[in-house]
């Protein structure tokens, strides 16, 4: 996984390249291609934070952090200033640059449509947690009844055994 630092650098040369796209007036398909581009990038680093936000840290491996803290949150500080300074950019052109023809109603449509696609996201990611869950339970449930069928059949087999091995002749 790639650190802040870089996850940034990407974002900002994606909408710099859309920055321009946009000032030389290409064709919405270009513009939205880097739109998309730029999506891409701030979503890596938006996914980054969430992670470095929630780790655990293994239980037995000794913790070693190559940043301070300090370094780490300024890093992260940064990270979300330069997210919402181009997300001000991109708000700017719906509303008043490049992208005026699309207006105020393409910019809340644009808006609309990524909270849907990312609740979208996260109900499937919930859904497979959910599906794992399940078939590991089934699985393990289905284990145990294999290994309750097959030490019953062991058992009923020995003791069949014993009775045949008794019975008189």
């Amino acid at each position: 996984m790639l650190d802040p630092i870089s996850l940034l650098a990407t974002a900002t040369a994606v909408f710099n390249g859309l920055k321009k796209a946009v000032e030389l007036g290409r064709e919405a398909e270009d513009v939205f291609g880097q739109l998309g581009k730029w999506a891409s990038a701030v979503s890596d680093l938006q996914e980054w934070m969430n992670i470095e936000a929630n780790k655990k840290p293994p239980l037995f491996k000794k913790l070693v952090f190559t940043k301070s803290a300090t370094a780490e949150a300024f890093d992260a500080y940064a990270a979300q200033v330069k997210i919402k300074e181009m997300e001000k950019s991109l708000y700017d052109w719906f509303h008043y640059g490049a992208l005026q023809h699309l207006g105020r109603e393409g910019y809340l449509e644009f808006i609309q449509m990524r909270r849907r696609i990312k609740e979208q996201r996260e109900k499937m990611i919930y859904d497979q947690m959910r599906r794992r869950k399940k078939f590991i339970k089934n699985s393990s449930d289905a284990i145990f009844i294999a290994v309750v069928v097959a030490t019953g059949g062991l058992i009923l087999f020995h003791i069949i055994k014993f009775m045949v091995d008794r019975w008189p002749e």
